[in-house]
C-alpha cells in the first residue's frame, strides 16, 4: 500500500515559509484571556471586553547578611511569595462577567479565576482571588472602560506545569482544532484507509461518521455519539461522499475534527 507524506510544513522542502521552533512556540498575547467561573462554579466565562492582562508575582526578600559574609556583599534568600492580576478593557454593560465581578466586589467574595490560552485550549493559571480595585471610566468622547485588580488567596496554580482534566475552557472562545484528514483505497471493496494529522494523544478517542456533504461538525466540547475508531482499522464508505474524523478527550468530548472526499476501493 502506498504511504503518505503528512509532514504539514513540506513548502519546496522549506525553502520558504520556514516555521523555525522558535516561531511555533511563540504565544500571542491576544489569545491568552482571563476568566472566571459563574456564582454556582458551573460555568467558566471570559471577561467581557478585555484587552489588557498582566500577570504579576513576586517574592518578599529575606536578607541574610553576616559579619563573615565573603566579599562584603549582601546575601538574600526569597520570603513568602504573593500574585495579582491586573485586567483592563472596554466595559460591557449587563454581560454576566461583569456581575459576577460587580457582585463579588459588593460583597467581598473570592473569585476562582483562570488564565487560558483561547487558541490552544488550554489552561495556564488559577487561583482565588479578592478583587482590591474595578474602577469605571466614562469619558465623553471615547468608549467606556474598565480596570481591575484582582490579588491572590494562596498559591497561583501554573496549570501547564500541573495539567488538570477536565481542562474547562470559556464556552465563548472554545471551537474546534482542525485535523488533517486523507482519505485512500483500502484492502478490499468498499473500503478506506483514513490518515489523520496531527495524531492524537494516547488518552484521546477517535470517532468518525460519513454521509453526503456537507457534514455538519460538532460543537467544542459536544459528547461525540458517532462511531468509535482506532485509527488504524480500515472504513466502510462510499467513493464521493465525506468521511469526518472527530478527536475526542478520555470522556468522549469533542476537541478536534477534520473532514476529506471518500476514496473507497472498488469492487471487484
Amino acid at each position: 500500500m502506498k504511504k503518505l507524506n503528512l509532514q504539514k510544513f513540506a513548502f519546496d522542502n522549506n525553502a520558504y515559509c520556514d516555521f523555525s521552533s522558535a516561531t511555533a512556540k511563540a504565544v500571542a498575547g491576544k489569545d491568552i484571556l482571563l476568566c472566571i467561573y459563574n456564582m454556582d462554579g458551573s460555568e467558566l466565562l471570559a471577561i467581557s471586553g478585555q484587552q489588557g492582562l498582566t500577570i504579576n508575582r513576586s517574592a518578599d526578600s529575606i536578607e541574610i547578611t553576616s559579619k563573615d559574609t565573603q566579599g562584603g556583599w549582601k546575601s538574600k534568600i526569597a520570603g513568602m511569595k504573593e500574585w495579582s492580576i491586573d485586567n483592563d478593557g472596554i466595559y460591557a454593560l449587563d454581560d454576566e462577567s461583569h456581575t459576577v465581578l460587580s457582585q463579588a466586589f459588593e460583597n467581598g467574595d473570592p473569585v476562582c479565576l483562570k488564565v487560558v490560552d483561547g487558541k490552544r485550549k488550554r489552561g495556564m493559571f488559577g487561583g482565588l482571588a479578592v478583587i482590591t480595585d474595578y474602577p469605571l471610566e466614562a469619558p465623553y468622547d471615547d468608549s467606556m472602560t474598565y480596570s481591575l485588580t484582582l490579588e491572590g488567596m494562596g498559591a497561583l496554580v501554573d496549570l501547564l506545569a500541573n495539567p488538570v482534566s477536565p481542562d474547562t475552557m470559556p464556552q465563548e472562545s472554545a471551537s474546534l482544532e482542525t485535523l488533517t484528514v486523507v482519505s485512500v483505497e483500502g484492502t478490499s471493496a468498499g473500503q478506506t484507509m483514513v490518515y489523520v494529522n496531527p495524531v492524537k494523544s494516547s488518552s484521546n478517542k477517535y470517532f468518525y461518521k460519513t454521509g453526503n456533504a456537507p457534514l455538519v461538525y460538532p460543537s467544542y466540547g459536544e459528547v461525540v455519539t458517532q462511531t468509535s475508531w482506532d485509527g488504524k482499522t480500515g472504513i466502510a464508505a462510499t467513493s464521493g461522499q465525506q468521511i469526518m474524523i472527530i478527536e475526542t478527550d478520555a470522556t468522549g468530548k469533542a476537541l478536534k475534527a477534520g473532514v476529506a472526499t471518500v476514496t473507497a476501493k472498488a469492487g471487484s
